[in-house]
């Protein structure tokens, strides 16, 4: 952990200012319809939120998960405690890419090719069942993706490495 004069760092501070994450009791909840709780390594938003709340810089620092997120927004529904784990999962990113500029996320290539990394119309019968709506993905709209992909090869870790998102 990493230690302030002798205290936790408040890393939830330098993180995330959305919401209150000291609100999250670590149900699961927001696991109960994302895709990307189900790949492999599983992105399970608690554990991040733990590792935020207790100060786990580097262990936060090296966990790859938040990358696996399919921006489909399923937790925000499902939060009991309107924490926005979606938003946690952006901030940690934010986080991550601030303090090392040559990370290269290893979903990145999906990202660029999908605009997401998981199977985003997984469910679709549990939420038809409900009666929710069917999610916005982009590979619905292929000049949206086309638009997506230029913008992010605009940026410097994906133009940078190039080589990794060819045909």
């Amino acid at each position: 952990m990493d230690l302030q004069n002798g205290a936790i760092k408040d890393l939830w501070k330098d993180i995330y200012n959305t919401g209150d994450l000291q609100h999250c009791y670590n149900c699961s909840t927001c696991l109960a319809g994302c895709p990307a709780s189900y790949g492999d390594p599983p992105l399970m938003v608690r554990n991040l939120a733990r590792k935020v709340l207790l100060g786990l810089e580097e262990e936060l620092f090296e966990d790859d998960t938040p990358w696996a997120c399919v921006s489909c927004s399923r937790c925000e529904e499902m939060c009991p405690m309107d924490v926005k784990p979606f938003e946690l999962i952006l901030s940690v990113r934010m986080w991550q890419a601030t303090n090392d500029e040559t990370r290269v996320p290893p979903s990145i290539v999906d990202i660029y090719k999908r605009g997401y990394t998981q199977a985003a119309g997984a469910n679709q019968e549990l939420r038809d069942s409900l009666g929710l709506p069917e999610l916005p993905v982009i590979t619905k709209n292929p000049e949206q993706l086309k638009m997506f992909q230029e913008m992010l090869m605009k940026t410097p870790v994906v133009s940078a490495n190039d080589y990794m998102f060819g045909g």
